[in-house]
């Protein structure tokens, strides 16, 4: 038994534990318990003694949950002899609470039992906290070795603590190698200092992601999205866990795609192939440092390849492989264009393709070449690709994807480049003789020039035009004017040098500019090489044709300083050889630039004129001035010559009528003024008569009135819009036939006017005689009035004349508004002349009538 003293001390030191302690004796009746225990179950003090826990989990709301736990570790400690423990999940409240049970058995003096004492410890936190660690354990492993990432951890000197299977296979290392290694060694020296600024930040606490490239063990290079965590304790970082994600395939494609926008776009806004290629092969070298690559043209013609563009390759190399000739097993490059399709030597030592370039390869630190075909879009083959490496490779699945893109878009440039020579040089060039055209050699004349000038010496020119071939052409049609052209610019051709340049400037005329000759005298040799070549006779189809040439010559800088006037003395002097017969050649004279002679010259180019549509018409209203009506206009020819400008009609219709060229210039303004009357009908309203004077010659040699019909016919017009306008003075020399004409035009419904009227000398029985419809008052008596008495007079009864004779009547060369009142108040209200309007190109004539109209 114990003292009260002793008990008193008993319970002090039960009521300091914070533990649950009961006492029960050898039958389970509580004998004790401390303060904690009767807190916890909210037991009252003095009503547990004698109780069994089954009475008190009745009594006691909050002690009933723990009724079983603790009968059960009575039980097994009795049965056991010896301490024991157990852990409890108890739920009270909803809340869960875990607590380990102590049994403690006591026995008497003989053995029996005497007393139990139970303690509970209430262990929650730690359980919670246990739970939690083991369940963070359990995740981090999972994190570790279940991740699809790359796991690694570091430590904070950058060494490798641990990685996960996916970080082995990313890299290529194993983990036992990776442990002995440092994280740096992985990282692409490109990105080494980013990285360990990187490394620096996260040791200081803060989590941080970038990009990096990693070398792999083979050497592959791949990209990696790196997250980089600190690990810390105590507030202090021991270490890094690292994660890497591989972006390899996103990062390839986004760049394949940049690389194709970027080479597009320089492809679309037309940037010179070697520029475009630049970037190409850039784009290629930048992937790895061991690669030299270059870009080879295939020439057809010679079935060769050829350095296109190499700005990386060993001089010696490139002059070694300059050429190489197409055909199978003759290396990569000429292996793959034969067969159009990718060729791998992954060693050209071992690979039969390389055998001819082996030992020459070899020289240059080449171990393998992979080449691909470049093709065009319609499958044609334009050039290759050839990659030669220093090291022994095959190209990744990125690598061939790269190639075939950059293949197809370097295609895509050279077509594109060769679509733009080919414009260009069509531009530049005739396309039947393939000579250069007007245009370009003038540009090369004009540099060439200059360079003269700078060098101080001589330059000459050659105008030539080819003297039979206008009958031929005629006779003979185009096919056959076309080989005669074609044959003769062939012998001209091989009468020059390299250096000279040759044009075909127009129908049968060539200029030739001798760039490196300053001697007269060899001048002279060429010429006369040119017309014995030229000469030579032509075959087609078993016909033997016949023709000569002439050629004038002028010199820089005496006969002129620029092209413009060296081409025009040549061609004055050429001019001045066909009035003497031709096939031969003359230098230009000073004195053949006297205008007469000039003017004499220009017979010759007639033909030509009309041929290159040198001539034009333009249209001179007649008005009503009674009530601004236009009642007609007329047709007038002008001759718009490429280097003299335009002729004036009173010197080249002279010329024309002298040299018989009337009969076709009169032929081609009736037809070109009845396809234009045609088109202004088509385009809208047109019901006003358009005027065409006819030549003399033209009545004498020529039906006028077939000519006539047949063009009203051919063009679908009616008489009606027509009128033929023939001047005074033919009446005097070939009444008869004029007669006869007048009546035959005016019997199909065309009107005939009278022209120049006054200025001829013909008798005025003649108006009677042939009955004109309009006579058209001359210019030189409108000129004066009303000033000059004479005129006015002269003007009034020409006026009268044709009211009594039932003509209409016409005033020409109205300039002034004095003149149009004084025709008006003698009764001619129809003009025609400058203050009413100038004459007009075809297209502004509708506009002028819709003016005239009030449209």
């Amino acid at each position: 038994m114990l003292s009260d003293r002793q008990n008193l001390q008993l319970r002090a030191i039960l009521d300091a534990s914070d533990d649950i302690i009961i006492v029960k004796n050898s039958e389970g009746y509580w004998i004790e318990a401390n303060k904690r225990t009767l807190e916890i179950f909210k037991i009252d003090e003095g009503n547990y003694k004698g109780k069994l826990d089954q009475q008190l989990g009745e009594i006691y709301y909050y002690y009933a949950p723990f009724v079983n736990s603790f009968i059960e570790v009575d039980k097994k400690t009795w049965e056991t002899g010896k301490q024991i423990e157990i852990e409890e999940e108890i739920i009270v409240n909803e809340i869960t609470y875990f607590f380990k049970l102590i049994g403690i058995p006591v026995y008497d003096r003989f053995g029996n039992p005497d007393i139990m004492m139970i303690i509970g410890r209430d262990v929650t936190e730690k359980k919670r906290t246990d739970m939690l660690l083991l369940k963070s354990e359990k995740k981090y492993n999972s994190f570790f070795t279940k991740n699809p990432d790359g796991i690694y951890s570091l430590d904070t000197n950058g060494h490798f603590l641990d990685v996960n299977e996916i970080a082995e296979k990313l890299i290529g290392y194993s983990r036992e190698e990776l442990l002995k290694m440092d994280f740096f060694s992985t990282i692409d020296k490109r990105d080494n200092e980013k990285i360990r600024s990187v490394f620096e930040s996260v040791k200081r606490g803060k989590t941080e992601s970038h990009e990096a490239r990693l070398i792999c063990k083979d050497g592959e290079r791949i990209d990696l999205y790196l997250t980089l965590i600190p690990t810390s304790l105590n507030e202090n970082v021991i270490g890094i866990t690292g994660i890497a994600q591989d972006i390899t395939s996103k990062k390839q494609s986004e760049f394949l795609r940049q690389t194709q926008t970027a080479i597009l776009e320089l492809i679309a806004v037309g940037k010179p192939l070697p520029e475009i290629l630049k970037k190409i092969v850039g784009v290629i070298e930048g992937q790895t440092d061991d690669v030299c690559c270059s870009v080879m043209f295939y020439h057809e013609k010679e079935n060769v390849l050829r350095i296109g563009y190499a700005p990386h390759l060993n001089e010696a190399m490139r002059r070694k492989f300059s050429e190489i000739p197409v055909y199978l097993n003759n290396s990569s490059c000429s292996h793959t264009v034969h067969i159009k399709e990718l060729e791998i030597a992954q060693n050209i030592t071992t690979d039969e393709v390389w055998r001819n370039y082996c030992d020459e390869a070899m020289k240059y630190g080449i171990r393998s070449c992979w080449s691909l075909p470049i093709l065009s879009t319609t499958d044609s083959l334009l050039g290759t690709f050839v990659l030669c490496y220093t090291n022994v490779r095959t190209p990744t699945k990125f690598e061939i994807e790269m190639l075939t893109s950059l293949s197809y878009l370097t295609g895509l440039a050279i077509e594109r480049n060769k679509f733009e020579e080919n414009i260009q040089y069509l531009a530049s060039h005739d396309v039947l003789t393939d000579l250069a055209n007007l245009r370009y050699f003038k540009e090369i004349s004009t540099n060439t020039i200059e360079e003269a000038k700078r060098e101080n010496r001589k330059l000459y020119i050659m105008f030539m035009d080819l003297n039979e071939f206008k009958s031929i052409n005629d006779n003979f049609g185009h096919a056959y004017g076309d080989l005669i052209l074609k044959t003769t610019a062939e012998r001209i051709k091989e009468s020059m040098t390299a250096s000279d340049i040759v044009s075909r400037v127009g129908g049968d005329e060539f200029v030739i500019l001798l760039c490196n000759i300053t001697d007269y005298d060899k001048v002279n040799d060429i010429a006369k090489k040119i017309l014995e070549a030229v000469k030579q006779p032509i075959i087609i189809d078993n016909s033997e044709f016949h023709i000569t040439t002439s050629i004038g010559i002028s010199m820089y800088p005496n006969h002129g300083e620029t092209i413009e006037e060296l081409i025009r003395n040549a061609d004055t002097a050429m001019y001045n050889v066909k009035s003497t017969g031709g096939n031969a050649s003359l230098i230009y004279d000073e004195k053949m630039a006297d205008p007469a002679f000039e003017y004499f010259a220009l017979q010759g180019e007639f033909r030509k004129a009309l041929i290159q549509n040198q001539f034009i018409l333009h249209y001179q209203p007649k008005v009503n001035i009674e009530t601004g009506e236009v009642i007609g206009v007329e047709a007038l020819v002008r001759w718009n010559h490429p280097t003299k400008g335009l002729i004036s009609p009173a010197i080249f219709i002279p010329l024309a009528e002298e040299s018989g060229f009337i009969m076709e210039l009169g032929a081609w303004v009736i037809e070109e003024t009845c396809r234009q009357i045609r088109a202004w009908k088509e385009a809208g309203p047109f019901n006003i008569r358009v005027a065409v004077n006819v030549s003399v010659r033209q009545f004498i040699q020529q039906d006028v009135v077939i000519l006539v019909k047949e063009t009203l016919k051919k063009e679908g017009l009616p008489p009606n819009c027509l009128e033929i306008e023939i001047t005074e003075s033919v009446f005097v020399k070939h009444e008869n036939i004029i007669q006869d004409a007048i009546a035959n035009l005016q019997d199909i419904g065309i009107r005939v006017s009278i022209d120049d009227f006054g200025t001829g000398y013909a008798s005025l029985s003649y108006l009677k005689q042939f009955r004109a419809n309009t006579i058209k008052i001359d210019r030189s008596f409108i000129r004066s009035l009303p000033e000059m008495k004479d005129d006015a007079a002269i003007v009034s009864a020409v006026i009268t004349l044709a009211r009594k004779l039932n003509m209409d009547v016409v005033a020409e060369g109205v300039e002034t508004k004095e003149q149009a009142e004084f025709l008006l108040g003698k009764g001619c209200s129809d003009v025609q002349g400058f203050y009413y309007s100038k004459p007009l190109p075809a297209e502004e004539v509708p506009k002028f009538l819709e003016k005239k109209s009030g449209k």
